[in-house]
């Protein structure tokens, strides 16, 4: 299996602020349909809950938590949802902040939106700027007037 992150953030790498995404990006929303879509995506409660407490379609949907859901599969510990994924190509971490943090240096790939400016926030994307060119490899950038996307490469990839 492979883990792939993909996330979107700030100059400060806010990622989130009142449980909402602090921006409004319909393309980053459609590229991360395009990027996720046929592929388990792996997400926190908190993620969850934002999105509607529905799974997102065309897609199987994992849900950390203690609490379950009908229509999601949901975990209590990052370790038995690995489990239960481990026959799948490709998995994408989609957040929360907690997980990007416990999972970063396990990942093989991101997908990041660089979203420029500063917004209001209180949920981070761990800081990795300061290991491209080390652990991680930027392989494509595309930039908008408001926005980049970037995609990294980890050094170890299997």
């Amino acid at each position: 299996m492979k883990l792939h992150l993909i996330a979107a953030h700030d100059e400060n790498l806010v990622i989130g602020y009142q449980g909402k995404l602090p921006w409004r990006l319909p393309e980053d929303l459609r590229h991360f349909k395009s990027v996720t879509m046929g592929h388990p995506i792996l997400m926190g409660r908190g993620v969850f809950e934002e999105i509607g407490e529905k799974p997102l379609p065309g897609r199987r949907n994992v849900v950390l938590s203690r609490k379950s859901w009908n229509d999601v599969e949901s975990y209590s510990d990052i370790h038995s949802a690995l489990d239960a994924l481990s026959q799948e190509e490709v998995v994408f971490l989609i957040g929360g902040g907690q997980i990007y943090a416990q999972m970063i240096d396990q990942c093989d790939k991101m997908f990041i939106t660089e979203v420029k400016g500063s917004y209001p926030g209180d949920v981070y994307f761990p800081e990795y700027r300061d290991q491209i060119g080390n652990k991680w490899k930027q392989v494509s950038r595309d930039d908008y007037p408001t926005f980049s996307f970037v995609e990294y490469v980890g050094s170890g990839s299997r």
